[in-house]
């Protein structure tokens, strides 16, 4: 009879253990990386799109769910003007998923299944609800979630087309895809947005040159920028 509960008690011990360890994981770097990135070849055309979706970016569908907003019109794909108070500007040659609204969200949902799931991502800290990611199952249910805010905060004060990776690891889990919110939130594929890599110093030297007349063709968009 002791046998018996002795047993009966390691194997709830095990099976507690073995929950713990499994429990999903936030990632900060893409180091070791092993997920899907975040291809936007195809949105890097100079427009700067508004849309709810559904759209393809790369392997995955796009849709939004955008709670008003700067133009009530989805979030942005594509690349333009864009503000996140503290934490910088983007524009030039980045190219990103930015959710126009300190609510709502953005989603991208494929049918590939991983074990792991991130992106290069920035927000307007303290600005609307708290900037959370999330993964999602082959349904679009969500399976977990991280606030950036508490959990990894970004900070890139005054910085250009900063991001910073953020991403969810869940070792029992099928991942088919991940959705952000909250403030403003950006995701890109690199840590600068530009499609390739980072920019050489001359194409800096260009880029900067050209700030003055991309400026006066931008103020003719409609522009996201947080106040």
């Amino acid at each position: 009879m002791r046998f018996t509960t002795l047993m009966a008690t390691v194997a709830a011990v095990t099976l507690l253990a073995g929950s713990a360890s499994a429990a999903p994981t936030l990632l900060t770097s893409d180091v070791g990386y092993t997920g899907p990135d975040l291809d936007l070849s195809g949105y890097d055309n100079g427009n700067y799109n508004f849309t709810f979706g559904p759209v393809a970016v790369g392997e995955f569908t796009f849709t939004s769910a955008n709670n008003g907003g700067n133009s009530g019109l989805g979030s942005v794909v594509g690349q333009g003007g864009y503000g996140l108070n503290a934490n910088g500007n983007f524009g030039g040659d980045a190219v990103y998923i930015g959710v126009d609204s300190p609510t709502g969200y953005a989603q991208l949902l494929g049918t590939v299944a991983y074990r792991q799931i991130g992106f290069f991502f920035n927000y307007a800290p303290g600005v609307g609800d708290d900037p959370v990611i999330s993964t999602l199952d082959a349904a679009g249910n969500v399976i977990s979630s991280y606030n950036l805010s508490t959990d990894a905060p970004i900070s890139t004060p005054g910085g250009f087309n900063a991001f910073q990776f953020r991403g969810i690891a869940d070792d029992t889990t099928d991942i088919y895809g991940l959705r952000f919110g909250g403030s403003y939130i950006l995701a890109s594929g690199t840590a600068t947005g530009v499609i390739g890599g980072i920019p050489e110093p001359t194409t800096w030297a260009l880029m900067i040159g050209g700030f003055g007349l991309a400026g006066a063709v931008l103020r003719r968009q409609r522009r996201t920028i947080v106040a």
